[in-house]
């Protein structure tokens, strides 16, 4: 009897051992993230920012990028799109992610961001995910008033909704620093002035990535093409107003 319970418990304790290494063997499951927005956003998607950006985090999980995208759409005419399998409110309810990110227009003003932003949250919160406010730069020729408008409006509406938001309206201003030179200005910039160029694009991707995950960008995945020591910048400049937000959103 005593000989057939040893046998009984080394065979449990092997299925144990075999399980746990199977479980360590196993890749960590990827953060589905939805990103519902406009034209501030193709640059994060089609160059896989924040996907290279988790990649390179040994201590970090996967991240897997969908997006609902479209050129000058606000989250009123994401929500007005209807229901269907590839609106905003359609991939939502679709129940799959695990993040979604809400990205208004530049220039929004306060009645049309409120409904909308608690609706889709509500829906979002229906469907099991959890809401993201992404608070992109304004235009240059809005700076700064537009940039503090539109802190202003996500940081309200994070503090409201009990949701973390992507400061990077005041990252922009962060980075920018006291009496910045044009080129300093123009530098996260697209040619057009409005648009985030890849360095803009780069430090939205680090806040965001940033906010997902509770991480620090400094050291990640960069672009070839933005210099090291901008790149070093960039991520302290998120990483630092990430942190300044999150906790001014606690209080």
């Amino acid at each position: 009897m005593h000989l057939k319970s040893n046998r009984w418990l080394i065979a449990l304790l092997v299925a144990c051992v075999a399980v746990s290494t199977a479980s360590a063997d196993e890749p960590p499951k990827p953060i589905n993230v939805l990103l519902i927005g406009n034209s501030q956003c193709p640059t994060i998607v089609g160059n896989q920012l924040l996907e290279k950006l988790a990649a390179s985090d040994k201590g970090g999980r996967p991240i897997k990028i969908g997006g609902c995208i479209k050129g000058g759409a606000s989250l009123r005419s994401h929500w007005d799109a209807g229901t269907g399998p590839t609106t905003a409110r359609g991939m939502i309810a679709s129940g799959s992610w695990d993040f979604v990110v809400l990205q208004d227009i530049y220039n929004v003003q306060e009645p049309a961001f409120q409904p909308f932003a608690r609706q889709f949250h509500t829906l979002i919160k229906e469907s099991g995910s959890k809401t993201l406010l992404f608070g992109t730069a304004s235009i240059l020729s809005d700076y700064p008033q537009g940039f503090e408008r539109q802190h202003g409006l996500h940081f309200a509406m994070g503090k409201e909704l009990g949701v973390p938001i992507v400061d990077a309206s005041y990252a922009y201003i962060r980075y920018f620093g006291e009496k910045p030179s044009t080129e300093r200005l123009e530098s996260l910039f697209a040619k057009d002035r409005a648009h985030p160029g890849l360095w803009g694009s780069y430090l939205y991707s680090c806040m965001i990535y940033s906010a997902i995950t509770e991480r620090s960008p400094i050291g990640l995945a960069v672009p070839e093409a933005i210099p090291a020591d901008v790149a070093k910048t960039l991520q302290e400049t998120a990483w630092a107003q990430h942190q300044e937000t999150a906790a001014a959103l606690k209080k």
